[in-house]
């Protein structure tokens, strides 16, 4: 009778044992099944970034993003990659391991619940990024409008109502933000500012001043050299009137920690690749474009 005992405990303890295993098993496919699908997330941002890559480049050939920031995105866009890279490499050693023991499967579950956890925050800054690359973020300032001829500082009037050539790109910008308030976010403001092909008449006082400007030992600046320098001098002072109607208007926009300003002259280059028959005398070559950006800290 013991022995009949005995054998009795035996069976049932290989059935439970057979059965604890069956159920293990079914976790660990489970668990490697929900990271497969992960995996697809992942390879599905790998698509879209690759596509919003083509699109910067696309936009930065088209004048219609500054360097700054088309060299911002494409930092995101490569460490964004990285990291799902890092991540896929993980998981397919993972997959294909062989799940024998309690310290296996905690590897397994941990890397889920990280992995999981981390395609939500890869899809938002995704998701960033896409609006970013796809959002309006230029916009034309007419210098005719702005200065006087031969002037590049605006008068005390222009001056005074800068806000009205301000505000619809602040708008915009907080719009943008506000979508997304878990990231601490940087504004980048850029002003690049051209010229047209005309003369600046040697003796006037244009002439003096951007040649004092440029400072140029022993030799005198040739008519490209001084309307290089009349756009960037008006590009600057585009980015002084930004910065006194931001210092009102970004107090109370906690969201965003830091704006970063930047200004270049391109001189007597064509503001928009698309147009073809920009005259020497064009008034539209006479703009200062004024870009923002915002970025993850």
């Amino acid at each position: 009778m013991h022995k009949h005992q005995l054998l009795y405990f035996l069976l049932a303890f290989a059935i439970a044992i057979t059965l604890i295993s069956c159920v293990s098993q079914r976790k660990v496919s489970s668990a490697k099944s929900k990271l497969t699908v992960v995996d697809s997330q992942f390879l599905k941002y790998n698509k879209t970034l690759a596509e919003l890559n083509a699109k910067r480049k696309s936009k930065q050939e088209q004048n219609e993003i500054d360097d700054t920031a088309s060299a911002r995105l494409q930092k995101f866009i490569d460490s964004t990659n990285a990291d799902i890279d890092s991540l896929l490499t993980q998981h397919a050693i993972l997959i294909g391991t062989t799940i024998v023991n309690i310290t296996d499967w905690n590897r397994l579950i941990k890397s889920l619940r990280f992995s999981q956890k981390t395609s939500k925050k890869i899809n938002d800054m995704v998701l960033l990024i896409t609006e970013q690359v796809y959002q309006n973020t230029v916009v034309n300032l007419d210098q005719d409008l702005l200065f006087e001829s031969g002037q590049y500082r605006v008068t005390k009037a222009v001056a005074a109502a800068i806000g009205k050539y301000f505000e619809p790109a602040a708008k915009e910008i907080d719009l943008f933000t506000k979508k997304y308030p878990d990231f601490p976010l940087s504004l980048v403001i850029t002003a690049k500012g051209y010229a047209d092909g005309m003369s600046i008449a040697e003796g006037t006082a244009l002439n003096k001043d951007l040649t004092e400007r440029l400072k140029l030992s022993g030799s005198t600046p040739d008519n490209k050299e001084l309307n290089k320098e009349l756009s960037r001098a008006r590009a600057e002072e585009i980015i002084a009137l930004f910065k006194k109607f931001a210092a009102r208007w970004s107090g109370k926009r906690s969201y965003i920690k830091n704006i970063l300003y930047f200004y270049e002259g391109k001189g007597e280059a064509f503001p928009n690749p698309k147009i073809s028959d920009y005259k020497t005398d064009d008034p539209r070559r006479r703009v200062v474009l004024l870009y923002w950006s915002v970025f993850p800290e």
